[in-house]
């Protein structure tokens, strides 16, 4: 046996022994690792062992404001010497899942917020009041949609935004318990939807303050048409309500009165002009139906007033409308500003002779982001409300003017 033979045969042997040592050890399961998903846009990644999407966000929002209110109570009732809203904080957390099924997109969606107690000192409704009084966590808005069918707690289909700015401008501003159903073509959407009107803020409070109110639990239906092309982006809506009450012959005694409303609204892209501006426009009508023209509910001359008010004139029949603008210039990739105004009127005078209120307001925002996802903000707006003549709410008449300032980190 020569050198050669030798090497050849202790070589064979140890492969040998080596696969009969590998064969005694554990095999490492697969590792599942976190993919992409891309098929609903970014952020989207696969549950590991499934089929369905996930993206996680939210924002942590630290702010504060300062103004005041002629005649319309103290800015801060607490410290009625001060001008200034003292701190409040806002979180958001948000998760979207989605998945691909034979009848279309199947999605579900929650955003969970919650408040300091500290409130901001500027209009809020009657729920921000109550979160920020006991710091508990709400539903901010959550739904699950399927193909064309949308169901759950989010922005009322006749909403139309309230301008490029924060405070936002007089209009129906309503997140509402509803279903929708949508079909679009061609740019064109066609929408109805059934909604709970007491997310509207109808009766609320004043119920307790009359004996018996003989009107039916029936829900708001809107319908809406919208098309998108080009520079152009516009939506038409109507709804109708059963939201406002009138007294009888029978003191304390009131009825139900069913409602209509009217609305539009339209964008325009000015990226020829400057790359990024927005010009926006909007206008409501309504007959009993002062939550969708911005006279009552979110956004809205009483809830500018407070959110006892705004409970109850939600409730008063009678005509109304409003009209906002919206402009939005950017001046850099990372600071932009918007300036916007807006009013708002309400006929009462078939509930109580020459009563009516009229509302305008004003505001300038500029937004600033030092870096990606980080936005400093100030808001700063004048509103100055007239009413013709006090009902059983509280005098009203007055004007104010109010800076919001805050951070908001966003993911």
């Amino acid at each position: 046996m020569n050198f050669k033979t030798l090497l050849l045969g202790s070589a064979a042997a140890m492969l040998v022994a080596g696969s009969a040592q590998a064969a005694d050890l554990t095999v490492a399961e697969p590792v599942d690792y976190v993919k992409v998903c891309d098929a609903f846009g970014t952020g989207f990644f696969y549950s590991p062992g499934t089929d369905t999407c996930i993206k996680i966000g939210g924002y942590v929002k630290f702010g504060t404001s300062f103004g005041d209110r002629s005649d319309l109570g103290d800015f801060n009732n607490i410290y009625p010497n001060s001008s200034w809203g003292n701190f409040f904080t806002e979180v958001s957390i948000q998760a979207t899942a989605s998945s691909v099924t034979e009848f279309g997109n199947l999605t579900g969606f929650i955003d969970m917020r919650a408040k300091t107690g500290n409130t901001t000192g500027s209009d809020e409704t009657l729920t921000d009041y109550i979160n920020a009084s006991t710091n508990s966590a709400y539903v901010d808005s959550a739904y699950l949609e399927l193909g064309p069918l949308k169901a759950g707690y989010f922005t009322s289909l006749f909403d139309f935004g309230r301008g490029y700015n924060d405070t936002g401008m007089f209009g129906s501003d309503s997140t509402v318990d509803h279903i929708q159903l949508t079909y679009a073509v061609n740019g064109f959407g066609l929408a109805i939807s059934v909604e709970d009107q007491r997310d509207r803020g109808q009766l609320g409070p004043y119920v307790d303050l009359v004996e018996e109110v003989n009107t039916d639990n029936i829900p708001d239906i809107v319908g809406a048409i919208t098309y998108a092309s080009g520079i152009f982006s516009a939506k038409i809506a109507a709804a109708y309500t059963n939201q406002a009450i009138e007294e009888t012959n029978v003191l304390d005694v009131y009825d139900g009165k069913s409602g209509w409303a009217v609305g539009g609204g339209l964008e325009v892209a000015l990226d020829s002009f400057s790359a990024g501006d927005r010009f926006f426009v909007s206008a409501a009508y309504g007959d009993n139906a002062n939550s969708f023209t911005g006279i009552a509910g979110g956004t809205s001359v009483a809830g500018f007033i407070g959110p006892i008010q705004s409970a109850a004139i939600s409730v008063l029949p009678g005509s109304s409308w409003s009209a906002l603008a919206s402009y939005k210039h950017v001046w850099t990739p990372n600071l932009w500003s918007s300036l916007s105004g807006g009013y708002a009127s309400f006929d009462g005078s078939n509930f109580v002779d020459d009563y009516g209120i009229d509302a305008w307001r004003v505001g300038f925002t500029t937004a600033y982001t030092p870096v990606k996802g980080l936005d400093l903000v100030g808001d700063v707006f004048y509103t100055d409300v007239n009413v013709t003549r006090d009902n059983f709410v509280d005098p009203v008449d007055g004007n104010g003017w109010t800076f919001n300032l805050f951070l908001k980190r966003s993911w």
